[in-house]
């Protein structure tokens, strides 16, 4: 568990650092364009879309193991503003305790875990890369991560979400006992998760 901790820790303060000093320090108007949806590359909408995507799916699942002495909804809601810069302090900071019940409302839970809205989340995602993919300009995407901060960060934000994805799924086959390989699915971006979230064995 401290390895894990540290692990975390190291990783997100790299990640501030990465971002303030190392990105590049342009603003070509990227975000603007996103946000106001004036013309944006596909590409360049489909990963700013998928980072709202994410934070979706590990509240499905975290939300559902919320049984750690630090509540994760802080984490999970604020992941939707800031990504794996909010997200990363819950697996180092959190512990787990045996005794704790559940603390998110079943109902809650219940919804969010419901089959329904995992397919709808996992089809509307998979048109939306396909869509991106082949409507979208990789040139165009490679000019603003070189000179973009915001689209730089952004990036690298949708691949730290990545691995962290990897091994939220492995902590909780773990944590069920299970020995299996599956958080290999992770390694597909947001669709490999979404995936596990389909065919894992109870929400408990």
């Amino acid at each position: 568990m401290k390895v894990r901790r540290l692990s975390f820790f190291i990783v997100w303060l790299a990640f501030i650092l990465y971002a303030f000093v190392l990105a590049p320090n342009g603003n070509q108007g990227y975000l603007n364009q996103l946000i106001t949806m004036n013309d944006p590359d596909p590409l360049l909408l489909t990963v700013f879309s998928l980072l709202g995507v994410f934070p979706t799916a590990f509240a499905i699942l975290l939300l559902n193991e919320d049984d750690s002495r630090v509540p994760a909804w802080p984490f999970v809601l604020g992941s939707f503003m800031l990504g794996a810069f909010a997200l990363m302090p819950y697996f180092f900071i959190s512990r787990a305790e045996s005794t704790r019940t559940l603390r998110t409302p079943i109902w809650i839970g219940k919804s969010l875990d419901s089959i329904l809205f995992k397919a709808l989340l996992f089809t509307g995602t998979v048109a939306l890369i396909v869509s991106g993919l082949t409507q979208g300009s990789a040139s165009l995407y490679g000019q603003a991560f070189r000179q973009s901060q915001f689209v730089h960060v952004m990036t690298i934000d949708f691949l730290v979400l990545t691995g962290i994805s990897m091994f939220v799924i492995y902590w909780r086959e773990r944590k069920h006992g299970r020995f299996n390989q599956m958080y290999w699915l992770g390694c597909v971006p947001v669709v490999g998760f979404l995936a596990y979230l389909l065919i894992k064995e109870g929400s408990h």
